[in-house]
């Protein structure tokens, strides 16, 4: 197989290269080893930032996320909510930390109102009632899984190809200039060959293993985030605390539910990141100071991410940087490291610009003019709507219906709960997956996706997938949840016999 241009890694920034080559007119060809968003996108906390979280450390990079929040908040409606941010200043929360941060905010033109603790609580009824005051920035909520989707749908529409479960293996070299990769596509147990003009490294935190392939290395500091997930909307407005970023500190409403977090501790590899209990202690203390109603929230689900920052002298992590660089190896591989998800438009916009140039090509982007394709078959926010065709449901905790699994195992050929999850929010809910997992791989089973013995070794993939990332949240209602869950699988399906 050839192509002009080889896209590696499908998260956000992987997906955005593929959607502005595409409208550019170049070839190319996209490679991910999961699913999309597999990586750091997926396990991000569905901040479409302001920029207000990092104005006082990182000013510039504060004014990137306005400027790219404002475009994705039109090209991409069905994507985002438009929910607003509130960062609330608690007693014995600094007032100079305030004052400079409405100063930043003023110079990297982000929008800014401060409220009473009486106007907040109107926004907000759940807050804690002893706010000092609070801000309102215009934070948003996005859908990663939405998000990739979108932009690769431009890619497919003109002619891009899309390798999903794809593992690159290697690099191919000649004369010194990287012309291809050999890939390992797991349906198969087959190598593959596929040759390209240029070679872009989009792997995120696994960018650097890309670069050693090619004989070359990027910059990089690996920090895990851990989150963990509501069993319901606590809020409808994005809060933050208004002081120096640390654990714990912000709660994003996403669909259904809220997530909150995050942590920052360094790690080694990308593939290692567990969510200890002491970071979901953590998280959830913090967020019972800013909304008092967390205590009694029932916590569904644990997950981590791994964020590739680029590699800079800092004992702390949230002191690093989260800007981008584009760096050309001159040896036929591009590598782009950094960034965040709400710069991932700029980020792929600034890497292609690299690649025509390389090509000798004359091209502009115009992925900040042009919708995204593909949003008139998403339902939009709120999750409400769709009780307007409810029928056949398989899924109660999210509202998917049968068709939509149809649907989609008929349009991707999806051989993995997973990529059915993604794309519909199936097993996402507070039951994860417990009551509406077997329907799906039934249905899957049934439309010939899978044979039987297939989709009973997924299912036990996937629940104990789904079980490592609840483990750490086990107690109260969710924890009875959790036995129910079990006695239906090991007592009524059997599933532990032999």
């Amino acid at each position: 197989m050839k192509t002009d241009v080889i896209i590696i890694g499908g998260g956000s920034t992987g997906c955005g290269i593929a959607r502005d080559l595409a409208l550019r007119g170049i070839p190319h060809c996209l490679i991910e080893k999961g699913d999309f968003a597999a990586g750091a996108t997926g396990a991000c906390h569905g901040l479409l930032h302001s920029g207000a979280r990092y104005v006082v450390n990182d000013p510039e990079m504060a004014a990137e996320c306005m400027s790219e929040n404002m475009i994705l908040r039109k090209i991409g409606v069905k994507c985002v909510e438009r929910t607003g941010g509130l960062f609330v200043r608690l007693p014995g929360d600094s007032k100079k930390f305030r004052d400079i941060f409405l100063k930043r905010c003023e110079e990297a033109g982000i929008a800014t109102e401060t409220l009473s603790r009486s106007r907040a609580l109107d926004l907000v009824p759940n807050l804690n009632p002893f706010i000092e005051e609070a801000i309102k920035v215009p934070d948003c909520s996005i859908d990663p899984f939405r998000l990739c989707m979108l932009n690769i749908t431009s890619s497919l529409k003109r002619g891009g190809t899309v390798l999903r479960h794809s593992k690159v293996v290697d690099i191919m070299r000649e004369h010194g200039r990287c012309v291809g990769v050999k890939i390992l596509d797991e349906s198969t147990d087959e190598i593959r060959e596929i040759r390209g003009r240029v070679v872009i490294n989009a792997a995120g935190a696994w960018g650097n293993r890309i670069a050693s392939l090619a004989g070359s290395g990027v910059p990089m500091t690996l920090s895990k985030g851990s989150l963990i997930v509501t069993n319901h909307r606590l809020t409808n407005m994005v809060i933050n605390r208004l002081r120096p970023t640390s654990d714990g500190d912000i709660i994003v409403p996403n669909e259904a539910v809220c997530l909150a977090g995050t942590t920052s501790i360094p790690v080694g590899d990308p593939d290692e990141h567990t969510v200890t209990p002491v970071e979901v202690d953590v998280i959830a203390t913090q967020a019972r100071l800013m909304l008092p109603g967390f205590e009694r929230t029932r916590l569904i689900r644990t997950y981590a991410g791994v964020r590739p920052l680029l590699q800079e002298d800092a004992r702390d992590d949230r002191k690093i940087s989260r800007g981008f660089r584009v760096i050309d190896h001159n040896n036929g591989m591009v590598s782009i490291m950094g960034g965040k998800l709400t710069t991932y438009r700029l980020m792929a916009e600034k890497v292609s610009d690299v690649v025509t140039e390389i090509l000798g090509l004359k091209t502009v982007c115009r992925t900040a003019e042009l919708p995204l394709e593909g949003q008139e078959e998403l339902s939009g926010y709120p999750l409400s709507k769709r009780l307007k065709t409810l029928e056949n449901v398989v899924c109660e905790c999210e509202l998917v219906t049968a068709d939509d699994v149809e649907r989609v195992a008929g349009k991707t050929g999806a051989g993995r709960i997973e990529d059915i999850q993604h794309r519909t929010r199936l097993g996402m809910g507070p039951c994860q997956g417990g009551f509406c997992t077997y329907r799906a791989l039934g249905i899957m089973q049934e439309k010939g996706n899978m044979t039987p013995e297939e989709s009973m070794r997924l299912l036990r993939e996937f629940l104990e997938r789904r079980f490592r990332g609840i483990k750490p949240a086990l107690w109260g209602d969710q924890l009875r949840e959790e036995q129910l869950v079990e006695s239906i699988y090991l007592g009524i399906l059997g599933m532990g016999r032999e």
